[in-house]
């Protein structure tokens, strides 16, 4: 199965989304693009389950960092789309109430999913933006002393014999791991491990947790935080004010120079962390006042996407069995 050649045969939607979407682009920024396809009869009833299909090109410079020249592109399979944005996920809802100069692509069973974006949104966001706002900040504050550190860390366990575990590491070489107070772990950045865990599995984990900084240790250095994280944070808890209050999120957003400033390093992490803690406490107050439904409309959104599909279907049969057909 071609599934590339599925997804962009049967799509019915694509958007540019990310900082384009946003208008926090500048001229270095790489593309995203995001985007829906309906699901073909060997995806309906034959054995796979595809949820996404991913049509990214890679181009990142020396640093590791994406090139203005790479672009994320990724095809959501149409009854996933429709579970996610149901479930509220912020990624995935946000996309529904795109603009008209981001939508680069779209046909009649596209428009119309656009047209029920306000059926989505309900109450349930509040905990679906503000778990994913937390999960950025955890990212963010990933200071510089606790990047060397890892880093320092990773260097010396790549040097020590892999069946040793934490605690003979600790006893010969001290900082940077080091245990705090009473607590029996070993701390080192901003992980902990068990004393009896041995070297190989710390060194893996600390990998894992360097490469997810490692396009981004400039940023950190030079801010003391990474603010790329910081402003999706407070985008992410402005997004869900803006649902809660009006049912709606307005592209570009109208806090776009906000979001870039922090972005740019123009805020200090003292700064995003007290105006995040601030907008929590307004997120809160608006899902008392608002006046989304308590509960996602399940019937009635599982209704239209069975006759989305129905209807997609149909015409596939018609142009399948109808030779002289041709579609403009």
């Amino acid at each position: 199965m071609n599934l590339s050649n599925i997804a962009l045969t049967n799509r019915i939607i694509e958007i540019r989304s990310g900082s384009h979407l946003y208008g926090t682009n500048t001229e270095t920024s790489d593309e995203d693009f995001v985007g829906i396809f309906m699901p073909s009869e060997e995806l309906l009833f034959g054995l796979q389950n595809v949820e996404e299909c991913s049509l990214n090109i890679i181009s990142k410079d020396d640093a590791g960092k994406n090139t203005k020249d790479a672009v994320d592109r990724k095809l959501y399979e149409y009854k996933q789309f429709c579970k996610l944005a149901m479930k509220n996920n912020p990624n995935i809802l946000e996309l529904l109430f795109v603009d008209k100069k981001n939508i680069v692509f779209t046909n009649d069973f596209g428009k119309s999913l656009l047209d029920m974006k306000y059926k989505f949104p309900y109450l349930g966001l509040f905990e679906s933006f503000i778990g994913y706002a937390h999960a950025q900040k955890h990212k963010m504050i990933l200071k510089a002393d606790k990047l060397d550190d890892l880093e320092i860390a990773y260097d010396i366990l790549s040097n020590e014999d892999d069946k040793i575990v934490m605690a003979q590491v600790l006893e010969k070489v001290g900082k940077p791991f080091f245990k705090k107070g009473n607590n029996l772990h070993i701390h080192i950045g901003d992980l902990c491990f068990e004393p009896g865990v041995y070297v190989k599995k710390a060194r893996q984990l600390i990998k894992k947790r360097l490469d997810k900084f490692s396009n981004r240790k400039e940023l950190i250095k030079d801010f003391g935080f990474d603010c790329k994280f910081g402003s999706h944070l407070i985008r992410l808890l402005r997004e869900g004010i803006e649902l809660l209050q009006t049912g709606n999120i307005q592209f570009p957003l109208t806090y776009a120079n906000e979001i870039l400033s922090i972005r740019k390093g123009k805020w200090s992490l003292e700064e995003v962390i007290s105006y995040a803690d601030e907008l929590e406490k307004i997120c809160e107050e608006e899902k008392k006042n608002s006046k989304l439904p308590k509960k996602p409309n399940v019937k009635e959104i599982e209704s239209f996407v069975i006759e989305q599909i129905k209807l997609s279907l149909k015409e596939k049969e018609f142009i399948k069995y109808s030779p002289g057909f041709t579609i403009i």
